[in-house]
């Protein structure tokens, strides 16, 4: 192909695309891939899709940027501008102090040490400062270009004194000749695929230093040269202040505004992570370039960019070009028109060209005619005929012409000159499929023509209903290309049909041109761009050079010639190699932006560690960018929540993620990028963070619930009981208090009537005595016993009327009433009575139980011991011991039998009443 008489495939951005200002001075790429551009008007970050920009009114010391380095390992930008160098660290720019000088040049080394060209001296950058270094002794030494390999050192080329290079903190001197003193270096380059050889633009042109000699190369670029980079390949690019150049083993180009590039001047050319090139422009913004193809269109001497049909010429190497402007030639690098021998405009609205075996040239128009070029003149076939639109043309195995309108199918009659009819049926695409039979595509299906005059519906499954515009045969199988159900294929042996649409990879469901090429390439031209199918089996083949081309393909127009694919589209001639360079097998980069929150948002390195979130801001949505630079729209995403989910979600073009009402716990999101074509993102970018639980979920407020629940639960029962007790005690109260009237009443009474009857039979007694003679003693020893009965009684009737009064329920009143009964039992008699009573001033209340089985009890043991113990000496002691109290009657006689003792009522008695009352 030749440079001059076809348009390269440049992408431009400029302002019209977020650029903050068209005049690119400085690109480069940081360690996320994302492209920094230096303008005159600040900087710009391009991700592919959108830029970013900032100025002096985010902090830039100057909107006047000139240069970029980048220190990938603390991940900072470094800005050199007219007033010196500013950093940024991906929130906040930080100026450097004392630099108001120009900053033309800026590199960072293998080891991320920053260093400035300014003002013709070199500056290593520190963090807060930075300091002057020397190349040369000489202290007047002027640099003019410094620059790095591809491992990272650094060159530096000093005015009269050579080339410098770093090494080991220690600058020496690239051996070469002389001459290299005489020369202003303004860029160096070192191969990175011929060692010891060094590309440098100079002011005088291009020179190559190989083996320590220097010579002068390309003269004929004798414009200036502003920048240099080699690609991937090896070849070079050179940007000068008209356009730039491509050097390579087998030629050079000049990509200018004839086809399709700039002539402005070219600061910058930049080769990307993915080996793409980018161009920097004074005044036209940035380009990349794409060598995947070639276009012909109006800038190369078309009229019209759509070009409808393509056909090889009758001349080796000459390609016709049918348009609705007329038909255009390519030829010898040039491209001239052809004219029609008519004055009728419709007849250069051209439907399809076709070569015939004699290298005729066919022509077929929608209303104007058909033409037959002969390698002299273009002379009309069909005169006679009016309107018949010319849609598909075929030559079959015997030479015979077949033509599909919109009138039917035709055959034409060389010997009559004639068209002969065979069907009525608009026509479409047209396919020999055997010596003897025709296939015609038509908008209902497709028809099987025979004997050239027998024509019948072919039942094929998904082909029956479906408009047909092209056909193409391989092997048993025959392939319809329909307008609105993509491709079919049919298994012309066993009848089988497949269908291939947009829902299984194809770019659109309009099929307009097919055709195998000379590698067994199905090319196959549709509504929305251009896909390729293996014949084999007739798979997709993905990551191709024409993926995801934006351009509407059309009928009749795809051909291979000379190793190249011609296909006609609406935006002109698309030419590709019929044997391409592998695709760009550099994978995506992603990495997330932001995280947004209700209270906030996250981004850079905020995102390195672990994120605690409290529970009101369990709603996250999380920000990602895939940067893949050679093919931006072709980015998908496939993401997951580890904690919520265990596969990646279905890839998908959002590039943002909102998760709402996340449960309390750890998680970590990650998501990766894939391209259409199946390519993964080289990393996979992730963050953590924690969703704390709401305060009554946690540990805590549980275990104090519980705590609290289990209170409640108690001063629940608490009160019951005590009201249960407060109810019992009141009942026992109103009780007692019954019992105190009921024991004070009968207390009082049994007082009052005993007391009056014992009165009345002593006062009797006394009378009887009176009455009897003292003489009488058996009467007198009789009333004698009845007055002892009386003393006796009334003496037990006090006790009962003692337990009785309620007076009496203390322990005080008790203790006294047993040492009162002792004191009087004991007196008159030889044994002494002594009484020990200490309670520690404590005075307890006592039922009426315990108080009488008490003193029942002690008087027993009192009258037991008068009467049994042969005792000298009784002592009665209490005493308070850690809350018992102790009730003791001692003597000190022989004792006597406990055995024998429990044959009578007394001791057991005791017992009883000991039991009774728990002591």
């Amino acid at each position: 192909m030749n440079s001059v008489a076809q348009r390269y495939n440049f992408e431009q951005y400029d302002i019209e695309d977020g650029l903050t200002q068209s005049q690119v001075t400085s690109i480069i790429q940081d360690g996320k891939r994302r492209l920094w551009v230096t303008t005159l008007g600040g900087i710009s970050c391009f991700n592919g899709k959108q830029f970013t920009s900032y100025s002096k009114t985010n902090g830039l010391n100057s909107n006047f940027t000139l240069s970029l380095a980048v220190n990938k390992q603390q991940d900072l930008l470094f800005i050199g501008s007219a007033k010196g160098i500013s950093k940024y660290d991906g929130h906040s720019f930080y100026n450097y102090p004392n630099s108001e000088r120009w900053v033309s040049r800026l590199v960072t080394d293998k080891k991320g040490t920053t260093y400035a060209l300014n003002d013709k001296r070199l500056f290593k950058v520190n963090e807060r400062d930075f300091e002057m270094l020397a190349v040369t002794p000489d202290t007047a030494e002027m640099l003019t270009s410094i620059r790095t390999d591809a491992t990272g050192k650094v060159w530096a080329a000093v005015y009269t004194k050579g080339l410098y290079y770093l090494e080991n903190n220690k600058w020496t001197q690239k051996k070469l000749d002389n001459t290299i003193q005489n020369l202003i270096i303004t860029n160096i380059l070192v191969d990175n695929f011929t060692k010891d050889k060094i590309w440098l633009l100079t002011t005088e042109g291009v020179y190559v230093a190989t083996n320590n000699t220097l010579s002068r190369v390309f003269p004929q670029i004798d414009i200036k040269c502003m920048s240099i980079e080699q690609d991937h390949k090896g070849n070079i690019w050179i940007g000068t202040n008209r356009g730039a150049y491509y050097i390579s083993p087998e030629r050079i180009i000049h990509f200018n505004s004839k086809n399709g590039f700039t002539d402005n001047v070219v600061n910058e050319i930049f080769k990307d992570a993915e080996n793409n090139i980018w161009l920097g422009t004074d005044g036209s913004g940035i380009y990349k370039f794409n060598d995947s193809y070639v276009t012909f269109d109006e800038t190369q001497g078309l009229n019209s960019k759509i070009v409808m049909t393509i056909a090889k010429g009758p001349a080796t190497g000459e390609i016709w070009m049918g348009s609705y402007s007329g038909i255009f030639v390519y030829k010898n690098k040039i491209v001239s028109k052809v004219s029609m021998p008519t004055g009728n405009e419709i007849s250069s609205h051209i439907n399809f060209l076709y070569t015939d075996h004699k290298k005729n040239i066919w022509i077929g128009t929608p209303g104007g005619g058909l033409w037959r070029y002969n390698g002299k003149q273009i002379e009309q076939m069909d005169k006679g005929y009016r309107s018949i639109a010319y849609n598909a043309i075929i030559e079959d195995s015997n030479n015979n012409i077949w033509l599909s309108t919109n009138y039917g199918c035709f055959q034409y009659e060389e010997s009559s000159k004639k068209l002969i009819r065979i069907t009525n049926q608009f026509g479409g695409g047209l396919l020999e499929m055997g010596r003897d039979s025709i296939i015609m595509g038509c908008q209902d299906g497709a028809y099987l023509i025979t004997e050239k005059k027998n024509a019948r519906r072919l039942n094929i499954k998904g082909v029956n209903g479906s408009s047909i515009l092209c056909m193409l045969k391989v092997r048993e199988f025959i392939i319809f290309g329909t307008a609105d159900y993509g491709i079919f294929i049919w298994n012309t042996k066993t009848g089988a049909t497949r269908n291939i649409s947009s829902k299984t990879g194809l770019v659109s469901d309009h099929i307009y041109s097919l055709l195998k090429d000379s590698r067994g390439i199905i090319w196959v031209g549709t509504g929305r761009g251009i896909n390729k199918l293996n014949s084999s089996d007739f798979s997709m083949i993905k990551n191709t050079d024409v993926d995801d081309l934006l351009v509407e393909c059309n009928q009749n127009a795809l051909i291979e010639t000379n190793g190249y694919i011609w296909i006609g589209t609406t935006k002109g001639a698309l030419v590709y190699r019929v044997n391409p360079l592998a695709a760009s097998k550099t994978k995506p980069y992603i990495y997330i932006s932001s995280v947004n929150i209700p209270a906030g948002s996250y981004k850079g390195k905020d995102l390195n560690k672990r994120l605690i979130l409290p529970y009101k801001n369990n709603s996250i949505t999380v920000n990602y960018t895939g940067i893949y630079l050679s093919n931006p729209a072709s980015v998908m995403y496939r993401y997951r929540l580890i904690g919520m989910d265990s596969n990646y979600s279905q890839a998908s073009s959002n590039s943002s993620m909102n998760f709402s009402s996340i449960p309390p716990g750890k998680y970590t999101f990650q998501v990766k990028a894939v391209t259409k074509h199946g390519l993964i993102s080289l990393n996979e970018a992730s963050f953590s963070f924690e969703i704390l639980p709401p305060y009554y979920q946690t540990t805590l407020f549980k275990f104090l619930t519980v705590f609290l629940i289990i209170i409640l639960i108690m001063l629940t029962v608490y009160i019951i009981l005590t009201l249960n007790e407060r109810k019992r005690k009141l009942r026992l109260r109103i009780k007692l208090e019954e019992q105190f009237k009921i024991r004070k009443q009968t207390a009082e009474d049994f007082h009052d009537d005993l007391g009056n009857k014992l009165t009345r039979i002593t006062v009797l007694s006394e009378v009887l005595s009176s009455m009897i003679s003292k003489d009488d003693l058996e009467k007198r020893a009789i009333l004698t016993k009845i007055s002892k009965n009386v003393d006796e009684l009334y003496i037990g009737t006090r006790d009962i009327l003692w337990s009785l009064n309620p007076k009496n329920d203390t322990l005080s009143q008790l203790l006294d009433h047993i040492k009162d009964f002792g004191n009087e039992m004991f007196n008159e008699t030889a044994i002494s009575f002594k009484v020990d009573i200490d309670t520690a001033g404590k005075d307890t209340k006592l039922s009426l139980d315990m108080s009488r089985n008490i003193l029942m009890i002690f008087k027993e043991s009192i009258h037991n011991t008068l009467k049994h113990a042969n005792a000298r000496n009784v002592t009665f002691s209490t005493r308070l011991n850690s809350g018992l109290l102790l009730i003791t009657l001692e003597d000190d006689g022989p004792g006597f039998d406990t055995e024998y003792a429990k044959n009578g009522h007394g001791i057991n008695n005791m017992y009883v009443r000991a039991k009774r009352i728990r002591a």
